[in-house]
C-alpha cells in the first residue's frame, strides 16, 4: 500500500488530536507515582507479591555492544579516508521535484 506524504500527516493530525482530546483525569492516572507497599515483609519476598524482579541484562551484551562501537568506528574511518581525486563529481545531487496536480 503506497502511502502519500499528505496521508502521513493526516494520520499524524489524527493521533495527536486523540491524544490531546484524551480526559485529563486519565492522564494524571497514568502518571501517578506507585506509592511504597506499607508491608516491608511483603516486599522481602517478591514472589509472594506476584512482582517480577528485574531482568539481568545478558552475561555478553556489553561486550557486544563494545565490539559493534569498534566495528562502526572501523568502517568510519575506511569511509573518511578514502581518496577522492581533485574535482570528483559529488555522490549525489538532491534535485526537487515538482508537486503532481491532482485533477
Amino acid at each position: 500500500m503506497k502511502r502519500t506524504r499528505r496521508t502521513f500527516l493526516k494520520l499524524l493530525a489524527a493521533g495527536s488530536a486523540a491524544v490531546a482530546t484524551r480526559p485529563a483525569a486519565a492522564l494524571a492516572a497514568a502518571r501517578a507515582p506507585k506509592r511504597p507497599s506499607p508491608k516491608p515483609a511483603a516486599a522481602a519476598h517478591p514472589a509472594a507479591t506476584g512482582a517480577r524482579p528485574a531482568a539481568a541484562p545478558a552475561p555478553g551484551l556489553h561486550a557486544e555492544i563494545e565490539r559493534q562501537k569498534r566495528d562502526l568506528d572501523k568502517v568510519l574511518k575506511t569511509l573518511r579516508d578514502y581518496p577522492l581525486p581533485p574535482g570528483s563529481d559529488p555522490a549525489f545531487v538532491f534535485a526537487p521535484l515538482r508537486a503532481e496536480k491532482k485533477p
